[in-house]
């Protein structure tokens, strides 16, 4: 069994309001857990440490002191969440960090100097926990016991690793931040090929794309083209812009499931939303307010 929540689905910044309650407003951070995984299977997998994260470390309580950072890149919105995850604060608790560097500086590097007066008060030395990162190259692939860990660099400046991990027969996919329109999205297909789920940024609608090319993301249309072409089951959008109300991020959804005519099933990403795999069946659930869905 796996269960993926979203505890972050903002871009660029986090916002508040009652205009964003359904959708919420924390920027990117995903939980994956493998509840019945086997002892050399990491039985928590987080992907970026966007405020989210804050989110996570308060509902922590039932979990282990110990999990798997995936980092797509080191943007402020990914990593705004590290210094108030109240977990690494607990002298029990071991964290791996994997990230690719990016120009020139590893991911201790960034966090090192995020945590450094006069932005910060504190450094990373006061946390007790054992935190150990690891560099990895901009492709590659991982077994770790029944997970396998499979990612490649995407088109977003100054890069942004995609990750996709595959455990028991269920492949989960998360783009992270691309612009497809740019480049990568030979790569990103390749990546999604017949995924179970595909979380992907879709932050501009069509039209307002054309003058933030170069800002490093996608839109709707671009997500289920991608989504489309690899086979895809299921595709969530993800990476919402700031500005984007519960009810514009409404008109993007019904744009994407035009588009998807029916090929593909689309949903909005949003805070708190939490989906389960098993063998046979795929559910999704808001932690709120109980949703299902079978494929």
């Amino acid at each position: 069994m796996i269960t993926l929540t979203l505890w972050g689905t903002r871009g660029s910044i986090p916002v508040s309001g009652p205009e964003f309650q359904r959708y919420g407003g924390a920027t990117t951070c995903v939980e994956l857990s493998f509840e019945d995984a086997e002892e050399d299977t990491p039985k928590r997998v987080i992907v970026d440490c966007g405020t989210g994260l804050t989110e996570l470390g308060k509902n922590w309580s039932g979990r282990s002191y110990e999990a798997l950072f995936l980092q797509t890149h080191m943007h402020w919105d990914h990593i705004q969440g590290f210094p108030f995850f109240g977990p690494f604060f607990h002298p029990a608790g071991r964290y791996s960090f994997w990230a690719t560097p990016r120009s020139g500086a590893t991911m201790r590097d960034v966090i090192s100097r995020q945590m450094t007066q006069p932005t910060f008060p504190v450094g990373l030395d006061i946390m007790p926990s054992q935190l150990m990162f690891k560099d990895i190259p901009q492709q590659g692939e991982a077994q770790l016991g029944e997970l396998t860990i499979r990612w490649c660099e995407l088109c977003h400046s100054p890069g942004n690793t995609a990750y996709r991990l595959d455990y028991r027969g269920r492949s989960i996919v998360l783009s992270g931040d691309v612009e497809v329109q740019r480049g990568s999205r030979k790569e990103l297909v390749q990546l999604a090929q017949g995924a179970d789920l595909l979380v992907m940024d879709s932050q501009y609608f069509p039209e307002d794309y054309k003058n933030r090319v170069g800002f490093g993301h996608s839109t709707p249309l671009d997500a289920v083209a991608v989504a489309k072409e690899a086979g895809v089951l299921h595709l969530m959008l993800t990476h919402h812009d700031p500005t984007h109300t519960d009810e514009k991020l409404d008109q993007k959804l019904v744009i994407a499931q035009k588009a998807a005519n029916g090929e593909v099933a689309v949903e909005n990403a949003r805070d708190q939303l939490q989906m389960s795999f098993s063998t046979k069946s795929f559910s999704s659930a808001s932690l709120s307010s109980r949703l299902s869905l079978q494929i």
